[in-house]
């Protein structure tokens, strides 16, 4: 009898034990792996990765066990391929496309410095095989600065990549999706729209960039985008310079896709106001300067003719370098400047997370500004 009992205790336990350790995932999600998205790949650093590695796989690799390792409960990755057979809402592939990549150099003579920025943007897209539409898009743009005496060769960037793979897109791509709470529908989305460039702001980047890039705003949107979706957990309806176009093209399993974007329920206008250097301090050998950026973010719901958020915000940053370089500044010191600009998106996407009030006295001019951000809280939410 007692040994009856005992063995009824135990199956209990078991099958109780088993109920609590079997996790339940919200959505199934079919792995699509690395892709150059609309890019072509020999035409980027990033393709040469593979060649000098021997390895024609070594990006696929990377991504693949990074997102092994990735532990979330509102989805389960399955490594299968997909089947015809299977239903619609079960249909939803995540890949992660190289959207963009910029190698920029700065040269400092007077100082034998060069600065080399490696950029690049990703998107985390989620989408359905089925019927080729957006469930979600996740911006992610990872930066690295390396200073040297000379220009570094292909060789010495292809290096740099390498590291910049395996330590921070591997980390911040597994960080992001590890957070994420995926929903098969939203019923709010959020997205950029308009980029502006004021005067003020043009002068700069019409020196500084490509006059034939015919996709800058992009660069903005797509850098503003990433630190939105990164430190607030939400996905970001990608930006497109030309609004008609209402697809983003993605190779994917070596076939190329127009997956259908929708248009976001919530608009973000970004306007780029301008930029400011002010000398602040200086001696026989060095000189301080100020540099600053300046930006207005525009909040609005067109449905309902609705405007959430409209406020101007700033940022500076103090930087040093040697007298004898001053007579070549415009040369090199639009670098600062989107550094500064970069420190500007970065902080006002933290506000909605944790308000920073000395921040914020020094951004704005608006001593009710704090509430505002609380509002903007609000509207991230419901696109979660």
């Amino acid at each position: 009898m007692y040994v009856k009992n005992d063995m009824i205790r135990s199956i209990y336990l078991l099958l109780l034990f088993s109920l609590v350790t079997t996790k339940s995932y919200s959505n199934s999600l079919y792995y699509g792996g690395f892709s150059f998205g609309s890019l072509i790949p020999e035409k980027t650093y990033s393709y040469l990765l593979q060649e000098n590695n021997n390895e024609k796989f070594f990006l696929s690799k990377i991504i693949l066990k990074s997102t092994q390792e990735i532990n979330n409960d509102s989805f389960k990755i399955s490594y299968d391929l997909l089947e015809s057979n299977t239903s619609e809402d079960d249909q939803n592939v995540i890949v992660f496309a190289l959207d963009n990549e910029y190698v920029n150099y700065i040269s400092i003579p007077e100082d034998k410095l060069t600065r080399t920025d490696i950029v690049l943007n990703f998107n985390i897209i989620i989408f359905n095989a089925k019927n080729n539409f957006l469930v979600a898009s996740i911006p992610l743009e990872i930066s690295k600065t390396i200073n040297s005496q000379e220009k570094l060769s292909k060789n010495q960037i292809v290096d740099e990549l390498k590291k910049i793979y395996i330590n921070d897109v591997s980390e911040k791509y597994k960080s992001l999706l590890s957070s994420f709470n995926l929903k098969n529908k939203y019923n709010n989305r959020i997205g950029i729209t308009k980029v502006i460039f004021e005067d003020n702001a043009k002068k700069y980047i019409e020196k500084n960039f490509d006059k034939k890039d015919i996709f800058i705003k992009n660069r903005f949107a797509k850098s503003f985008g990433s630190f939105l979706a990164f430190n607030n957990n939400i996905a970001v309806v990608p930006y497109r310079e030309d609004r008609t176009s209402n697809t983003i093209r993605l190779t994917y399993q070596d076939a190329t896709k127009d997956i259908k974007i929708p248009s976001p329920d919530y608009q973000i206008h970004l306007t780029i106001r301008g930029f400011k250097s002010v000398l602040f301090k200086e001696s026989n050998i060095d000189s301080q300067w100020i540099y600053g950026s300046y930006i207005n973010v525009k909040i609005i719901q067109p449905e309902l003719e609705k405007t959430y958020f409209d406020e101007n915000v700033k940022n500076a940053i103090n930087v040093e370098f040697s007298k004898r370089s001053i007579d070549n500044k415009s040369s090199f010191e639009w670098i600062f400047f989107n550094d500064s600009l970069k420190i500007l998106f970065d902080q006002f996407s933290l506000q909605t997370v944790k308000l920073d009030k000395k921040w914020l006295k020094s951004a704005s001019k608006n001593k009710k500004i704090s509430k505002n951000f609380k509002k903007l809280n609000e509207i991230y939410i419901k696109c979660q």
